[in-house]
């Protein structure tokens, strides 16, 4: 009789987390240096689309830094539930709006 192979299962979200790879891998870190995280790929598997989506999140950060005051949440997270990926599926927040950056756009 056959004996069937072990399971192997790949833990991919927990490539961004390794302690021997990153300072406070636990911890949202904006400024970390060097962010060698796997969220574009490597090699040459690496997205392509990495160079727009880096500027439309530098462009966002700017935005809420000129536009917001702070952030609360208002609801409750949920979470993905995925050996594959990890991140949220739903985080609801308001922005506190900063009314002296619109008079500066505004003219």
């Amino acid at each position: 009789m056959l004996e069937e192979p072990p399971a192997v299962t790949l833990w991919h979200a927990s490539g961004n987390r390794d302690e021997r790879v990153f300072d406070r891998p636990g911890t949202f870190d904006l400024g970390r240096t060097p962010n060698r995280h796997m969220a574009f790929g490597y090699g040459p598997h690496f997205c392509v689309g990495s160079y727009l989506a880096r500027v439309e999140i530098a462009e966002l950060l700017m935005a809420l830094r000129d536009f917001a005051t702070g952030i609360e949440q208002t609801g409750e997270t949920r979470r993905i539930r995925s050996n594959f990926l990890t991140g949220l599926s739903a985080l609801s927040v308001r922005f506190r709006p900063d009314d002296s950056g619109l008079k500066e756009v505004d003219g």
